[in-house]
């Protein structure tokens, strides 16, 4: 049995025209699908019968305030300027770097999302940055090149 680690994850977030990886710097940056169930119990049932309605998707993230990260000064400024709307959203990919494409890249997940900071924090005289990425869309499965940092929709695992 083999348990993935947390590295073959790489995360992305769109800062202007380009997808900037948010690796060095960044010491939690965890996924919270949250599902959101509904029930209903009909007369001749003593249990209820449930499903999922939809999700409440977020990741939280701790980071280092480190400036020559292109993506942490980005989720920065949108903490310190208290930018709201359209000025606090981009695009987010998942990428799983252990399910390569058929053509080049790996399966990669992209959604759209709204930053949210919540904390500028200092630690031992350390600057970091807490807060949430909100998931503001259903997720759209695609292909990602690491190489070029570009997202394609759809994908196909290599044979």
């Amino acid at each position: 049995m083999s348990i993935r680690k947390r590295k073959i994850q790489a995360n992305y977030l769109k800062v202007k025209e380009n997808f900037e990886l948010l690796g060095t710097g960044f010491t939690e940056l965890n996924e919270t699908p949250t599902a959101k169930p509904t029930s209903k119990r009909y007369i001749n049932q003593s249990s209820s019968s449930q499903s999922i309605t939809g999700y409440e998707w977020s990741t939280a993230f701790n980071a280092d305030q480190i400036s020559s990260e292109i993506a942490i000064e980005h989720i920065r400024n949108v903490g310190e300027m208290q930018k709201t709307g359209i000025d606090a959203e981009t695009e987010y990919v998942i990428v799983d770097l252990d399910k390569p494409a058929e053509t080049v890249g790996f399966r990669a997940r992209k959604l759209r999302v709204a930053i949210a900071v919540e904390s500028f924090e200092a630690t031992e005289g350390d600057l970091g940055i807490t807060g949430s990425l909100l998931g503001l869309s259903d997720p759209v499965e695609g292909t990602f090149d690491t190489t070029k940092k570009t997202f394609t929709e759809g994908f196909t695992p290599k044979a």
